[in-house]
């Protein structure tokens, strides 16, 4: 029923009587979410919320009313009850709107986030985040670390409220802290997303050192001081943008990572690429990180559960070995109990976040 460049992301509801659907879609850009309106023989379109910013949309059985539950990058999380209307959208009154944050942050340091947009070497345009430090100043040289995911499928960057304690830590503490929607992320298009089928990690590792790249010539940004980490493939694609980019990446961590997806879920490998013995082992042996785990350079954190279930510790250890049998020496730390991502409790994961942070002071800031 609807037509352009862009995703419908979700249907809020159905009003059958008035044959009009309510959808969620990325018409206002990736990074937004914003609710529209359609008639069932797809003629009168509307949009509905005009806020820019993520809006999250619980909509009554009749659709005569809806709560919107959004927030924006500079806007932390409001909550509205509204009337969709026959001629408009009425706000009925506002639930939440976290005055309390707004007082908060006027005596507190927080650094909101930042959304830009950048272009590939081959002419992929990119949405990516960055938060800087509270007290930036530009005239000085910060480290750069990435955060990342970048699955297939996934969407990291959204116009949207940054309440991550872990990133503000990060930025407090004198990084510029990055995320970025490569490309097989979700809600770009076809092509944006089928771009990891049977290449599984060369685009995520192209795009994050393209990022990298990019941030590395702002001003107060440090290019020879830039680090990646992640975890699941998060710390798959750690490993493979250090190996296909070892002059960018100064430092990584990569916790829980995939090494070789012919040990990983059928039901996730064979849907990116492809079954085994039909054709597709050269997708295989180049998604792998094992054959090329001597050209990494950077000083490298591993980090594993013994009891994961999602992601085997054999993916690590095999991948350790493999550095070994090319000379590359790599940190470990091995947790016998947790699960995938190996935090089980409240003080390993204080433990943890401990450990990233002395890593990355000790190799990005060379305390």
């Amino acid at each position: 029923m609807t037509r352009g460049p862009w995703s419908a992301t979700r249907i809020a509801g159905i009003d059958a009587r008035a044959q009009t659907i309510y959808y969620l879609s990325t018409e206002a850009g990736a990074v937004q979410r914003q609710l529209y309106s359609i008639k069932f023989d797809g003629t009168a379109p509307r949009r509905i919320t005009q806020t820019p910013g993520t809006h999250g949309i619980d909509m009554s059985p009749d659709t005569r009313f809806f709560i919107d539950r959004w927030s924006s990058s500079r806007q932390p999380r409001q909550v509205e009850m509204w009337a969709t209307g026959p001629t408009g959208a009425q706000k009925l009154r506002t639930m939440e709107d976290n005055a309390a944050v707004t007082t908060w942050l006027q005596t507190h340091a927080y650094a909101p986030t930042e959304l830009f947009t950048f272009t590939t070497s081959d002419s992929a345009r990119i949405d990516a985040s960055m938060i800087r430090p509270p007290d930036f100043d530009s005239t000085r040289s910060y480290p750069v670390i990435l955060t990342i995911y970048g699955g297939p499928g996934s969407q990291a960057v959204y116009d949207r409220w940054g309440s991550s304690g872990w990133s503000q830590w990060l930025a407090q503490q004198g990084y510029i802290v990055v995320d970025v929607n490569n490309r097989g992320n979700n809600n770009y298009g076809a092509a944006f997303l089928k771009a990891a089928y049977r290449r599984v990690g060369y685009w995520e590792a192209h795009d994050f050192a393209a990022a990298a790249r990019y941030v590395g010539r702002m001003r107060g940004a440090d290019s020879t001081r830039i680090g990646i980490m992640g975890t699941s493939h998060g710390g798959y694609a750690t490993l493979m943008a250090m190996e296909t980019y070892p002059e960018v990446f100064k430092v990584g961590i990569s916790n829980s990572p995939t090494t070789d997806f012919r040990l990983y879920d059928t039901i996730w490998s064979e849907r990116y690429l492809g079954l085994l013995g039909e054709n597709s082992s050269a997708a295989y042996d180049s998604s792998a990180v094992l054959a090329r785990a001597g050209r990494i350079r950077g000083k490298l954190l591993l980090v594993h559960s013994m009891m994961d279930d999602n992601v085997h510790v054999q993916h690590t250890m095999q991948f350790l070995t493999a550095l070994t049998n090319a000379g590359v020496d790599a940190d470990l730390r091995i947790y016998p109990p947790g699960r995938h991502g190996a935090v089980y409790n409240m003080p390993s994961m204080m433990l943890m976040q401990q450990l990233y942070s002395d890593y990355l002071d000790r190799w990005l800031k060379g305390r």
